[in-house]
């Protein structure tokens, strides 16, 4: 029976990433080999423009990867409406700037 492996680590390392400013859900399925598969979504600012996202996205990856060097893979998700105030329209013509 697989376990759930914990994930305290990896959240943290998640947190102490500059742009992020929380991680609405974060996930990890245990393969058989023993390695991990993470998958995190994190709330960004929407006022990041799309190239600080890909950045910040990059250093999420970075980040799970030196938290727990089981991880072979990492899925990132940007919850850009980290605040409920913005509308999902503002989000989208955003990433066509």
């Amino acid at each position: 029976m697989a376990t759930t492996p914990d994930l305290t680590a990896i959240d943290t390392a998640i947190h102490a990433v500059g742009p992020i400013k929380g991680v609405s859900a974060l996930h990890a399925l245990e393969r058989p080999d023993g390695g991990l598969v993470v998958v995190a979504r994190v709330g960004l600012s929407p006022a990041l423009r799309l190239a600080e996202i890909v950045f910040a996205i990059s250093e999420v990856e970075h980040a799970v990867r030196q938290a727990d060097p089981r991880v072979q893979a990492v899925f990132v998700e940007p919850d850009i409406a980290a605040d409920a105030a913005t509308p999902t329209e503002t989000i989208v013509i955003r990433a066509l700037d």
